[in-house]
């Protein structure tokens, strides 16, 4: 570091260059798109809960969100919909925050993208329930739901887009390559 500084250049990261690196929009774009689902997860949880809190949406036909967050649907293993959408979003805010982007093995790259299949999958389910069974549908339900499908999206374009040095093994490390600090010139 001091030997940086003093060259003026910056200290490489320590994952730079090895192995996986996700392109420079994968973050941010993550961690917007998690936001905007725990919060609006968070405004769907102290509906369900605040006694006399009505959600701003129509209630007329089809789009009837008192419907949606009130039938028994909304709520599974007693646990509310709702609550489970905000530990979602909070766990893939995690999961996309920039120091779980640098990492270079592949725990926090798989947990991320099948946790986002996961979301996905459940989103799939939410809906059907809302057209088939309850009839109705929730515009801020269908809000998190957008969220959750571009988020996989997101993650799973930054994994295609990714750049993987191809003498990495699968932790990020070099292999077959010069020991740092060594040249490969024998002389």
């Amino acid at each position: 570091m001091a030997q940086a500084e003093k060259t003026g250049t910056a200290a490489a990261p320590p994952t730079a260059g090895i192995g996986w690196e996700p392109p420079r929009w994968a973050s941010p774009t993550a961690v917007l798109l998690s936001l905007g689902g725990l919060g609006v997860s968070l405004y769907l949880t102290v509906a369900h809960y605040g006694s006399g809190i009505t959600l701003a949406c129509p209630d007329s036909g089809v789009i009837d969100c008192q419907k949606v967050t009130t039938s028994p649907q909304s709520v599974i293993f007693g646990i509310p919909v709702a609550v489970l959408g905000m530990v979602f979003f909070a766990a893939m805010l995690l999961l996309n925050s920039p120091r779980a982007w640098r990492q270079s093995g592949p725990f926090v790259r798989l947990t991320r993208i099948a946790l986002a299949s996961f979301g996905v999958g459940f989103v799939v389910y939410l809906i059907y329930t809302e057209l088939f069974t309850i009839h109705a549908i929730c515009l801020w339900c269908t809000a998190t739901h957008v969220l959750a499908f571009l988020l996989f999206v997101a993650l799973a374009l930054a994994e295609s887009f990714a750049r993987t040095d191809s003498r990495a093994d699968g932790r990020g490390r070099l292999v077959g390559g010069p020991s740092p600090g060594r040249s490969e010139d024998p002389d």
